[in-house]
Protein backbone atom coordinates (compact mmCIF):
# COMPACT_ATOMS: atom_id res chain seq x y z
CA UNK A 1 0.00 0.00 0.00
CA UNK A 2 1.29 3.17 -1.09
CA UNK A 3 1.91 6.00 1.12
CA UNK A 4 1.15 9.74 0.25
CA UNK A 5 3.70 12.17 0.87
CA UNK A 6 2.78 15.91 1.21
CA UNK A 7 5.55 18.05 -0.37
CA UNK A 8 4.76 21.53 0.95
CA UNK A 9 6.48 24.10 -1.39
CA UNK A 10 9.48 25.77 0.33
CA UNK A 11 9.53 28.32 2.33
CA UNK A 12 10.69 30.95 -0.50
CA UNK A 13 11.10 35.19 1.19
CA UNK A 14 10.65 37.84 -1.32
CA UNK A 15 13.53 40.10 -1.41
CA UNK A 16 13.68 43.83 -2.06
CA UNK A 17 13.60 43.69 -5.80
CA UNK A 18 10.41 41.51 -5.67
CA UNK A 19 8.72 43.80 -3.44
CA UNK A 20 9.61 47.36 -5.64
CA UNK A 21 8.54 45.12 -8.74
CA UNK A 22 5.01 44.36 -6.90
CA UNK A 23 4.99 48.04 -5.97
CA UNK A 24 6.44 49.64 -9.95
CA UNK A 25 4.87 47.50 -11.68
CA UNK A 26 1.14 49.03 -11.68
CA UNK A 27 3.09 52.64 -11.71
CA UNK A 28 4.80 51.41 -15.03
CA UNK A 29 1.69 51.82 -17.05
CA UNK A 30 0.69 55.13 -15.46
CA UNK A 31 4.39 56.33 -15.81
CA UNK A 32 3.87 55.56 -19.72
CA UNK A 33 0.20 57.22 -19.83
CA UNK A 34 1.22 60.47 -18.27
CA UNK A 35 4.80 60.35 -20.26
CA UNK A 36 2.53 59.97 -23.65
CA UNK A 37 0.22 62.68 -22.55
CA UNK A 38 2.99 65.28 -21.96
CA UNK A 39 4.78 64.20 -24.78
CA UNK A 40 1.35 64.78 -26.90
CA UNK A 41 1.16 68.43 -24.71
CA UNK A 42 4.23 69.94 -25.91
CA UNK A 43 4.51 68.28 -29.62
CA UNK A 44 0.56 70.09 -29.81
CA UNK A 45 1.88 73.21 -28.11
CA UNK A 46 5.19 73.27 -30.53
CA UNK A 47 3.20 72.87 -33.64
CA UNK A 48 0.35 75.47 -32.44
CA UNK A 49 3.20 78.13 -31.71
CA UNK A 50 4.74 77.38 -34.75
CA UNK A 51 1.60 77.84 -36.67
CA UNK A 52 1.35 80.76 -34.83
CA UNK A 53 4.67 82.60 -35.66
CA UNK A 54 4.65 81.36 -39.32
CA UNK A 55 1.07 82.65 -39.31
CA UNK A 56 2.34 86.32 -37.62
CA UNK A 57 5.32 85.52 -40.47
CA UNK A 58 2.99 85.72 -43.36
CA UNK A 59 1.02 88.58 -41.67
CA UNK A 60 4.28 90.66 -41.26
CA UNK A 61 5.43 89.91 -45.19
CA UNK A 62 2.03 90.77 -46.78
CA UNK A 63 1.95 94.34 -44.75
CA UNK A 64 5.42 95.03 -45.51
CA UNK A 65 4.86 93.88 -49.59
CA UNK A 66 2.06 96.11 -49.51
CA UNK A 67 4.15 99.29 -48.09
CA UNK A 68 6.56 99.12 -50.48
CA UNK A 69 4.52 98.95 -53.33
CA UNK A 70 2.73 101.82 -51.93
CA UNK A 71 5.56 103.27 -51.58
CA UNK A 72 6.93 102.66 -54.75
CA UNK A 73 3.89 103.96 -56.36
CA UNK A 74 3.93 106.91 -54.61
CA UNK A 75 7.68 107.61 -55.32
CA UNK A 76 6.91 106.97 -59.24
CA UNK A 77 3.91 108.89 -59.35
CA UNK A 78 6.29 111.83 -57.41
CA UNK A 79 9.80 110.99 -59.69
CA UNK A 80 7.66 111.19 -62.61
CA UNK A 81 5.59 114.58 -62.21
CA UNK A 82 8.71 116.22 -61.12
CA UNK A 83 11.13 115.30 -63.53
CA UNK A 84 8.87 116.24 -65.76
CA UNK A 85 8.28 120.02 -64.53
CA UNK A 86 12.09 120.52 -64.37
CA UNK A 87 12.97 119.44 -67.49
CA UNK A 88 10.11 120.82 -69.43
CA UNK A 89 9.79 124.48 -71.28
CA UNK A 90 8.09 126.57 -68.75
CA UNK A 91 8.05 129.67 -67.13
CA UNK A 92 8.88 128.45 -63.96
CA UNK A 93 11.42 130.43 -62.25
CA UNK A 94 14.26 128.79 -60.95
CA UNK A 95 13.64 129.30 -57.22
CA UNK A 96 10.78 126.53 -58.08
CA UNK A 97 13.14 124.20 -59.65
CA UNK A 98 15.75 124.12 -57.35
CA UNK A 99 12.60 122.87 -55.13
CA UNK A 100 12.02 120.12 -57.36
CA UNK A 101 15.36 119.36 -57.35
CA UNK A 102 15.57 119.35 -53.60
CA UNK A 103 12.15 117.11 -53.65
CA UNK A 104 14.01 114.43 -55.93
CA UNK A 105 17.20 114.68 -54.25
CA UNK A 106 16.10 113.99 -50.65
CA UNK A 107 13.82 111.31 -51.74
CA UNK A 108 15.87 109.47 -54.70
CA UNK A 109 19.41 110.56 -53.62
CA UNK A 110 20.29 106.21 -52.86
CA UNK A 111 19.02 104.79 -56.07
CA UNK A 112 19.43 107.88 -58.81
CA UNK A 113 22.38 109.68 -60.35
CA UNK A 114 20.90 113.53 -59.80
CA UNK A 115 24.52 114.69 -60.76
CA UNK A 116 23.25 116.15 -63.94
CA UNK A 117 20.29 117.77 -62.27
CA UNK A 118 22.61 119.93 -60.73
CA UNK A 119 24.89 120.58 -62.79
CA UNK A 120 22.02 121.89 -64.93
CA UNK A 121 20.45 123.97 -62.29
CA UNK A 122 23.98 125.21 -61.20
CA UNK A 123 24.69 126.15 -64.67
CA UNK A 124 21.21 127.46 -65.44
CA UNK A 125 21.98 129.97 -62.30
CA UNK A 126 25.31 130.96 -63.63
CA UNK A 127 24.20 132.08 -66.65
CA UNK A 128 20.35 133.15 -66.01
CA UNK A 129 20.78 134.95 -62.64
CA UNK A 130 22.36 138.48 -63.29
CA UNK A 131 21.44 139.33 -60.09
CA UNK A 132 24.70 138.58 -57.44
CA UNK A 133 22.72 138.44 -54.22
CA UNK A 134 20.24 136.14 -55.77
CA UNK A 135 23.29 134.48 -57.54
CA UNK A 136 24.74 133.60 -54.55
CA UNK A 137 21.80 132.84 -52.56
CA UNK A 138 21.01 129.86 -55.26
CA UNK A 139 24.43 129.01 -55.61
CA UNK A 140 24.36 128.04 -51.57
CA UNK A 141 20.86 126.27 -51.69
CA UNK A 142 22.57 123.90 -54.63
CA UNK A 143 25.60 123.10 -52.92
CA UNK A 144 23.82 123.04 -49.57
CA UNK A 145 21.72 120.62 -50.86
CA UNK A 146 24.58 118.59 -52.74
CA UNK A 147 26.56 118.13 -49.71
CA UNK A 148 24.06 117.02 -47.33
CA UNK A 149 23.13 114.04 -50.10
CA UNK A 150 26.78 113.56 -49.28
CA UNK A 151 26.41 113.28 -45.60
CA UNK A 152 22.99 111.00 -45.41
CA UNK A 153 25.19 108.43 -47.97
CA UNK A 154 28.21 108.72 -45.70
CA UNK A 155 26.18 108.03 -42.42
CA UNK A 156 24.51 104.86 -44.53
CA UNK A 157 27.71 103.70 -44.84
CA UNK A 158 28.94 104.43 -41.78
CA UNK A 159 30.02 101.14 -39.85
CA UNK A 160 30.42 98.98 -43.18
CA UNK A 161 33.37 101.85 -44.54
CA UNK A 162 36.48 102.64 -43.97
CA UNK A 163 37.81 106.25 -44.45
CA UNK A 164 40.95 108.48 -45.30
CA UNK A 165 40.73 111.95 -44.80
CA UNK A 166 43.15 113.93 -46.98
CA UNK A 167 43.94 118.05 -46.44
CA UNK A 168 45.17 119.79 -49.78
CA UNK A 169 46.82 123.05 -48.95
CA UNK A 170 47.25 124.52 -52.80
CA UNK A 171 49.14 127.87 -52.20
CA UNK A 172 51.22 126.59 -49.46
CA UNK A 173 55.26 126.67 -50.50
CA UNK A 174 55.13 122.86 -49.14
CA UNK A 175 53.11 120.99 -51.64
CA UNK A 176 53.77 121.00 -54.89
CA UNK A 177 51.43 121.63 -58.09
CA UNK A 178 50.54 117.67 -58.25
CA UNK A 179 50.10 116.63 -54.71
CA UNK A 180 49.81 112.66 -54.18
CA UNK A 181 48.42 110.96 -51.10
CA UNK A 182 48.36 107.35 -50.28
CA UNK A 183 46.67 104.61 -47.96
CA UNK A 184 45.88 100.91 -48.22
CA UNK A 185 42.61 99.11 -47.43
CA UNK A 186 42.67 96.07 -46.30
CA UNK A 187 39.86 93.37 -47.38
CA UNK A 188 40.02 89.34 -47.26
CA UNK A 189 37.93 86.98 -49.87
CA UNK A 190 36.74 83.08 -48.75
CA UNK A 191 39.11 80.38 -50.69
CA UNK A 192 37.96 77.42 -49.49
CA UNK A 193 38.33 76.83 -45.66
CA UNK A 194 40.79 80.04 -45.55
CA UNK A 195 40.67 83.37 -46.49
CA UNK A 196 43.02 85.04 -48.66
CA UNK A 197 43.67 88.83 -47.29
CA UNK A 198 43.46 91.69 -50.22
CA UNK A 199 45.56 94.58 -49.87
CA UNK A 200 44.53 97.91 -51.84
CA UNK A 201 47.27 100.37 -52.17
CA UNK A 202 45.90 103.65 -52.97
CA UNK A 203 47.97 106.90 -54.60
CA UNK A 204 45.89 110.24 -54.78
CA UNK A 205 46.86 112.55 -56.76
CA UNK A 206 45.68 115.93 -57.55
CA UNK A 207 46.17 117.05 -61.17
CA UNK A 208 44.17 120.56 -61.53
CA UNK A 209 41.80 122.46 -59.21
CA UNK A 210 38.78 124.76 -60.79
CA UNK A 211 38.02 127.46 -57.68
CA UNK A 212 35.14 128.83 -59.83
CA UNK A 213 33.06 125.92 -60.22
CA UNK A 214 35.37 123.97 -56.91
CA UNK A 215 36.20 120.94 -58.47
CA UNK A 216 39.27 119.29 -58.64
CA UNK A 217 41.09 117.18 -61.24
CA UNK A 218 41.77 113.75 -59.92
CA UNK A 219 44.24 110.46 -60.95
CA UNK A 220 43.25 107.20 -58.64
CA UNK A 221 45.81 104.74 -58.88
CA UNK A 222 44.78 101.50 -56.93
CA UNK A 223 47.28 98.36 -57.14
CA UNK A 224 45.07 95.03 -55.80
CA UNK A 225 47.66 92.47 -54.55
CA UNK A 226 46.13 88.69 -53.83
CA UNK A 227 48.63 86.78 -52.59
CA UNK A 228 49.68 83.78 -55.20
CA UNK A 229 47.65 86.20 -57.70
CA UNK A 230 48.57 88.33 -59.90
CA UNK A 231 48.04 92.16 -59.40
CA UNK A 232 45.57 94.36 -60.62
CA UNK A 233 45.94 97.68 -61.11
CA UNK A 234 42.84 100.59 -61.75
CA UNK A 235 43.97 103.97 -63.10
CA UNK A 236 40.83 105.82 -63.06
CA UNK A 237 41.58 109.90 -64.32
CA UNK A 238 37.95 112.09 -63.62
CA UNK A 239 36.68 115.45 -61.79
CA UNK A 240 35.10 115.30 -58.68
CA UNK A 241 33.15 118.29 -57.03
CA UNK A 242 30.08 119.01 -54.68
CA UNK A 243 28.01 116.92 -57.10
CA UNK A 244 29.81 113.40 -56.99
CA UNK A 245 27.75 111.20 -54.40
CA UNK A 246 29.98 108.03 -53.50
CA UNK A 247 27.05 105.76 -53.33
CA UNK A 248 26.74 106.08 -57.02
CA UNK A 249 30.04 107.47 -58.14
CA UNK A 250 32.75 104.98 -57.31
CA UNK A 251 35.44 102.22 -58.61
CA UNK A 252 34.39 98.90 -58.59
CA UNK A 253 36.92 96.63 -57.12
CA UNK A 254 37.90 92.97 -57.13
CA UNK A 255 35.33 91.03 -54.20
CA UNK A 256 32.58 93.39 -54.81
CA UNK A 257 33.90 96.56 -53.25
CA UNK A 258 34.12 100.22 -53.53
CA UNK A 259 36.15 103.10 -53.80
CA UNK A 260 34.52 106.51 -54.26
CA UNK A 261 36.26 110.25 -53.69
CA UNK A 262 34.03 112.77 -52.12
CA UNK A 263 34.55 116.60 -52.06
CA UNK A 264 33.99 117.55 -48.52
CA UNK A 265 35.08 121.08 -48.62
CA UNK A 266 36.84 123.83 -51.02
CA UNK A 267 38.07 126.67 -49.12
CA UNK A 268 38.90 129.66 -51.60
CA UNK A 269 39.57 132.04 -49.19
CA UNK A 270 42.09 129.78 -46.59
CA UNK A 271 43.36 127.75 -50.24
CA UNK A 272 42.55 124.25 -48.90
CA UNK A 273 40.97 121.32 -50.49
CA UNK A 274 39.66 118.48 -48.27
CA UNK A 275 39.35 114.86 -49.93
CA UNK A 276 37.40 111.89 -48.48
CA UNK A 277 38.29 108.66 -49.60
CA UNK A 278 36.03 106.11 -48.75
CA UNK A 279 36.38 102.05 -49.47
CA UNK A 280 33.02 99.46 -48.80
CA UNK A 281 31.35 97.26 -49.81
CA UNK A 282 28.90 96.87 -53.28
CA UNK A 283 26.20 95.68 -51.55
CA UNK A 284 25.99 99.36 -49.76
CA UNK A 285 26.02 101.12 -52.87
CA UNK A 286 22.75 102.46 -55.55
CA UNK A 287 20.45 100.43 -56.59
CA UNK A 288 21.45 100.94 -60.17
CA UNK A 289 24.90 99.63 -59.35
CA UNK A 290 24.42 95.97 -59.23
CA UNK A 291 26.66 93.36 -58.70
CA UNK A 292 28.63 91.65 -61.33
CA UNK A 293 27.68 87.66 -61.66
CA UNK A 294 30.88 86.73 -60.85
CA UNK A 295 30.71 88.22 -57.81
CA UNK A 296 27.25 86.48 -57.27
CA UNK A 297 28.90 83.25 -58.02
CA UNK A 298 32.16 83.48 -56.18
CA UNK A 299 30.63 84.57 -52.67
CA UNK A 300 27.68 81.42 -53.43
CA UNK A 301 29.97 78.60 -54.26
CA UNK A 302 33.14 77.31 -52.41
CA UNK A 303 36.57 78.29 -54.01
CA UNK A 304 38.64 75.50 -54.78
CA UNK A 305 42.49 76.01 -53.81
Amino acid sequence: MAIKETVEPPDYKKDIWDKAEIVLHPLGGLITAITIAMVSYYASDYINRNQENEAKTRLYTELMSRREESESALRKDMFTSIIGTILQDDPATLDEKILQLELLAYNFHESLNLTPLFTYLNRRNNFETKDRLQHKLYKNRIYDMSKEVTTKQLASLEGVASTEKFVYFYDSLAFSPNDTFSCMFIDSMKNGDKMDRILHFVHLTILEKDTFDSSVNVRLKIGTQIQGKEDRVADPEFTIDFFEFPMIDNTRLINDKRCAVVLRDFDSVNKFIELDLIFFPGSHSSLKERPYYDDIVAKLLPSKN
